[in-house]
């Protein structure tokens, strides 16, 4: 994974050619270099402070300098905030950390020190990173008056745009406009507004790579590239689209993208715990069921009938493997349905997010306090109470208040409560599928005639327009590298949209088109920003435009699937469907990848030391290399000369020839090497360069 060498940015831009060769003339110290150079802070104006300085604020200063609270009138809950002071004048001084009493106060010797009392300090290594950020802090970014925030919190959770970073656009599309086109016309209006000159499209070689990396999960083969290359069709673009979401390897690639933001990461033990769940996903997306009944069933989880298959049991495997922690459930659900973390609003409203609230957080959890797992003869399932699950909260105060059905998006269930003393009284009569008797063996899991998750899913898929907001926006943030919201779990008040008048018009379109899946990629993909050039190419100095203006195409890093299946197709050793490839542990590969690339959606990307060291030194990653009959290493190896090898891996692994700086330095390298080892060590330099894991 070495990064691509800065004189082969133009203009400081996104990752384009190789210059000066590919990397290989350092291998291994090359790839080190990865964790401070190209790979630090994709997509991200300052990766120190939101990779950092902010975690660490927010963790040992937030409690007492909040929006709420802002003891001394400081508050760390934001950048701007931060960088408006408070009572004692300026908290930072950009360039100068010795001034500034963000750094001065974490001094032991200090009046006042920070944190106060006998709250744990901060490490000489965080001190340190605090000064660091301070010091490189451009004097540019001190804040004018006119600048700072106003929070405009709508109705019931449904959040207006609080920081007015772009003047409103007046426009609405009409009914026979194209949704690409709709689209496309948001932006130009963003573009002239901001005046931002966006870059030109890709060609179709860039295209087809970047198609197939979103849409199927890995980079087209040779022959797959060259044939679109060569096409002559008018609208190739478009059957390329339609072709490709109708392909096999699609649902893979959703369930790839969707197990680990619905589930999380967790191993292959679980991954072989969850084949049920694999299937239902894969079903979902294969038939394109609609996204709110796909969510429905997860909050559901009905019984399966007999006799079911694993496409229609494994639903129940959301609910089934969080082992009965209704927090954890609330949890994770509440970012896919409204688009916003609850967790920190457990013990109190949110303290950044004001319309965040504690009641949010323990309605939600109300909804699933009633569900148990059951084993029954038809497989695992979540079984259901009618009765109990009523509890209380506190707040900061200790003030105690029962909670009720209440949810983020505003709607609430009444749901009769029993009188202070009163015993409630299980019966057979309030089910639909009683439980079993004492000491029997369940044959169904119960449901009850008023089901609590029932309502959840009705609150969260009828009349919810924060669900398509979720979906559209992470959807977004899969094909153009960052969400209108980002990061794209947090569309709350303090991450406003970049572009509020797109997202809804997308979100409504979603939802009234009968929130199809399929629908909204074919949508984004034949866009024009989904096809922009990520390079910048001009004149010496040539100013980037802002990610978040969606001008240019942003790097977006391959996942750990989208790697190790690209790996494979480049060196000429596809796997089948079951992950299955001849003379290689494949899965056992695949699953080494996941384990030191598990991230999706990253709010900020940074490259790790285990990374580095994994494509340098892991024999694992040695075999993909390796000759064996049909690769490409043994293909090299069969050609008569340096140059014909240097230009047919480059095709390869690139898809594109080698420029002349390329190509010689290549040949020096080959030069007066053995033929296999210097094949071996260049189809590495080429396989883990930026160009090559990054989907550009």
């Amino acid at each position: 994974m070495t990064p691509t060498p800065k004189s082969g940015r133009s203009g400081g831009g996104a990752t384009g050619r190789l210059r000066r060769g590919p990397g290989f003339r350092a291998a291994v110290a090359g790839v080190v270099v990865l964790l401070w150079t190209g790979f630090r802070g994709f997509g991200a104006e300052d990766p120190l402070w939101t990779a950092h300085v902010e975690p660490l604020l927010k963790d040992r200063c937030l409690e007492c300098h909040n929006a709420t609270k802002s003891k001394s009138g400081l508050d760390v809950s934001s950048l701007q905030t931060l960088l408006r002071g408070g009572d004692r004048g300026a908290a930072v001084i950009p360039g100068r950390p010795d001034d500034s009493n963000l750094f001065k106060f974490l001094s032991a010797e200090a009046d006042p020190h920070m944190p106060p009392g006998k709250r744990k300090p901060l490490s000489p290594e965080e001190g340190e990173l605090i000064r660091k950020w301070i010091r490189e802090l451009p004097a540019a970014t001190a804040p004018r008056p006119s600048e700072a925030p106003v929070a405009q919190a709508g109705k019931a959770g449904m959040v207006a745009n609080p920081t007015p970073a772009r003047r409103r656009i007046a426009w609405t599309p009409s009914p026979s406009t194209r949704p690409a086109d709709g689209v496309d016309r948001f932006l130009e209006l963003s573009w002239k507004l901001d005046q931002v000159t966006p870059v030109k499209r890709i060609d179709d070689a860039a295209f087809v790579r970047r198609a197939y990396l979103d849409l199927i999960g890995r980079i087209p083969s040779a022959a797959e590239r060259e044939a679109f290359v060569q096409s002559k069709g008018r609208d190739k673009r478009s059957a390329l689209i339609d072709a490709l979401l109708a392909h096999e390897e699609y649902p893979r690639r959703m369930r790839e993208v969707f197990d680990p933001v619905l589930m999380t990461r967790r191993g292959p033990d679980w991954e072989e715990k969850r084949r049920s769940w694999h299937a239902f996903l894969e079903e979902a997306f294969r038939s394109n069921r609609p996204w709110d009944q796909v969510i429905r069933d997860l909050i559901v989880a009905r019984p399966p009938a007999a006799g079911a298959t694993p496409e229609q049991t494994g639903a129940v495997w959301y609910l089934y493997e969080r082992q009965n922690n209704a927090q954890a459930m609330a949890e994770s659900l509440a970012p896919v349905v409204f688009g916003v973390q609850i967790k920190c609003a457990q013990c109190h409203d949110h303290m950044v997010a004001r319309e965040i609230k504690q009641a949010h957080y323990w309605g939600m959890v109300s909804a699933f306090n009633r569900s148990r797992n059951v084993d029954t003869p038809a497989g695992p399932g979540v079984s259901e109470s009618a009765i109990g699950g009523f509890v209380s909260f506190a707040n900061l105060r200790k003030e105690s208040q029962p909670a009720s059905l209440t949810f983020f998006n505003g709607r609430s269930v009444d749901e009769a409560r029993p009188k202070e003393g009163e015993k409630e009284v299980d019966r057979p009569e309030l089910y639909l599928v009683p439980p079993p008797r004492e000491k029997e063996k369940p044959e169904l899991p119960a449901v009850p005639k008023f089901s609590r998750r029932a309502a959840l899913a009705d609150a969260v898929t009828r009349e919810n327009p924060l669900l398509a907001r979720a979906m559209v926006n992470r959807v977004w943030a899969m094909l153009l590298g960052r969400g209108i919201v980002h990061p794209v779990d947090l569309m709350d008040s303090k991450h406003p949209p970049t572009h509020p008048e797109l997202l809804d018009w997308l979100a409504a379109d979603f939802a009234s088109h009968g929130y199809d899946v399929k629908r909204l990629l074919r949508i984004l993909c034949n866009t024009r920003a989904y096809q922009l050039e990520s390079r910048v190419v001009g004149a010496r100095g040539t100013k980037l435009s802002s990610p978040d203006a969606f001008a240019r195409g942003l790097d977006k890093p391959l996942t750990a699937e989208q790697l190790f299946r690209s790996l494979l197709v480049a060196t000429g050793q596809p796997p089948d469907a079951r992950d299955q490839v001849p003379g290689l542990p494949a899965t056992e590969l695949r699953r080494a990848f996941v384990a030191q690339f598990p991230d999706l959606f990253p709010a900020e990307y940074n490259a790790t030391l285990y990374q580095a060291m994994f494509v340098s030194n892991s024999p694992l990653f040695d075999q993909i290399l390796a000759a064996r009959p049909g690769t490409l290493a043994s293909r090299l190896q069969a050609l008569p000369d340096s140059a014909a090898r240097v230009r047919e891996g480059f095709l390869a692994v690139f898809g594109r020839l080698p420029d002349r700086d390329e190509q010689e330095e290549c040949l020096r390298y080959l030069a007066g090497r053995d033929v296999a080892p210097g094949i071996r060590q260049l189809l590495w330099a080429l396989l883990t360069s930026a160009e090559f894991q990054i989907n550009h």
